[in-house]
């Protein structure tokens, strides 16, 4: 019998979900990451790094002594890189020496 969505959705939130929401909720340490999902440091580092390449910006910065990470904000592309590759060719001139002839 298939699952209904009801149960889909009941379904426990993983720990790289956790560990996105705590991210974006404001900075965390891996110690605190550790400890809130009863992992070691490194799997908590390990679970960061998931996140930052599932797409999501990871920011750090030393307070007190301690690295705190958090949800960077998006960089804006600057205008030329957005524009370059779109749209029409650079030059209209023909690639090849058969196509100039």
């Amino acid at each position: 019998m298939p699952k209904t969505k009801k149960e889909i959705a009941q379904k426990a939130p993983t720990k790289k979900s956790q560990v996105e929401e705590m991210l974006r909720e404001g900075g965390v340490s891996v110690a605190a990451i550790a400890e809130k999902l009863s992992i070691s440091r490194q799997a908590a580092y390990s679970l960061i790094g998931d996140v930052k390449r599932s797409g999501v910006a990871i920011s750090g910065v030393l307070k007190d002594g301690v690295m705190v990470y958090s949800v960077a904000e998006a960089k804006k592309p600057k205008a030329k890189a957005a524009a370059f590759g779109k749209g029409q060719s650079v030059s209209a001139a023909p690639s090849t020496q058969q196509e100039a002839n």
